[in-house]
């Protein structure tokens, strides 16, 4: 079994960024003792050096590994200086147990699109050649594969979202997490669990979603994952998949629900 807790977008150095909710995450991991932590992006809020080393302090704070991506508030004004002298590599290839994890950069500077981009599908093809006795494999990367309800309309897929999907398809990826929109969401694409989550240290949240974080676990057919709340650590189950189907799986109110329950429709 392998045991991750997934927090995401912390916004460090912006206004609504909070202690209390970074504190009681830290608290949570350092309780749970998972076997890592993965951390899909937006770590500072404006790339600024300051910001890096304030949330460097928290985090050097967590007992157990970690992997962090950058997201696109990461790379603002050249941020992936800071993030690569401070937190870690741009893109990883780690293995825990018999799970192979890789992080992958998908944000570029300047802008709030992402990408893979080629040289990332070699870099992916090489490791999983590499690693081929490994029971699961997960990815991990800011931007939505898939686009989530109730994220807004601003481009949040990868513009080579289609190339990505086919790499998750045909090498039998498990789990893919991701973050950028704050919003905690699940899809399924063939075998594999799409998996986002919400901000998990800030108030940028929407509706009335509270901050949140992931926490997973995966065993040889089974994929547990809940949602926790930042604020009050209670746990709210998100997907159950056992035996390669989904046994259950919690969906949250969202924007749609309120418009279908909204007097919004006038027929002429």
């Amino acid at each position: 079994m392998i045991d991750i807790v997934h927090i995401s977008d912390l916004h460090c150095g912006s206004t609504e960024f909070t202690e209390e909710y970074i504190l009681n995450v830290i608290n949570y991991i350092n309780t749970e003792k998972p076997d890592v932590v993965i951390n899909t992006g937006d770590i500072a809020h404006k790339g600024k050096e300051e910001q890096y080393l304030e949330i460097k302090k928290y985090l050097e704070t967590i007992k157990v590994p970690q992997i962090v991506v950058p997201g696109n508030h990461d790379m603002k004004k050249n941020g992936i200086i800071f993030f690569e002298e401070y937190i870690g590599e741009r893109r990883t290839c780690t293995r825990i147990k018999d799970t192979l994890i890789m992080g992958l950069r998908s944000s570029k500077d300047g802008t709030s699109e992402g990408e893979i981009g080629d040289e990332q599908f070699q870099y992916i093809a090489h490791h999983i050649k590499e690693h081929g006795n490994v029971k699961h494999k997960i990815f991990a990367l800011h931007h939505h594969m898939i686009n989530v309800p109730a994220a807004g309309i601003k481009r949040t897929t990868l513009v080579d979202s289609g190339d990505a999907l086919e790499v998750v398809r045909r090498f039998d990826v498990d789990l893919v997490l991701m973050g950028h929109r704050h919003v905690p969401h699940m899809w399924t694409f063939g075998n594999s669990v799409l998996l986002y989550c919400g901000t998990s240290a800030s108030k940028k949240v929407r509706g009335r979603d509270s901050p949140s974080f992931n926490h997973i676990k995966i065993t040889d057919n089974e994929l547990i994952a809940y949602i926790v709340d930042s604020v009050t650590l209670e746990k709210e189950l998100l997907v159950h998949k056992k035996d390669g189907k989904i046994v259950q799986f919690e969906p949250r109110e969202d924007y749609l629900e309120h418009l279908w329950k909204s007097n919004v429709y006038t027929q002429e």
